[in-house]
């Protein structure tokens, strides 16, 4: 048997544009930090393995009914895991990144 666990270790907001006249054009983004734990639960003595990663996304308002976005995935090395953390000088080790249009269905 394994567990995982998933700890949010920051996260941020704020409105960058915002078109108060009609409320369209508006722009939102936000950023979360997560550190992710997975163990063996079993008898195995294999260390607990670790990750970081960090989620920004962006979103803007179209019309009342529609929004298009970015989000973005930042993953990092560990220090306790990995002998390329220190090479990698804390910067992110891999990038995904995605558009995304939303329509609102009622």
């Amino acid at each position: 048997p394994a567990a995982q666990k998933t700890f949010v270790t920051s996260h941020a907001s704020d409105p960058i544009a915002n078109d108060t006249e009609n409320d369209n054009n508006s722009i939102w983004m936000g950023t979360e930090s997560q550190r992710s734990i997975f163990a063996l639960t079993n008898e195995n003595t294999a260390a607990p393995i670790f990750t970081d990663t960090e989620t920004v996304w962006q979103f803007q308002k179209l019309d009342k009914d529609s929004l298009k976005g970015r989000l973005r995935i930042a993953s990092y090395l560990n220090a306790q895991q990995d002998k390329l953390y220190f090479e990698s000088r804390n910067r992110a080790v891999s990038l995904l990144d995605y558009a995304l249009d939303m329509k609102r269905i009622d």
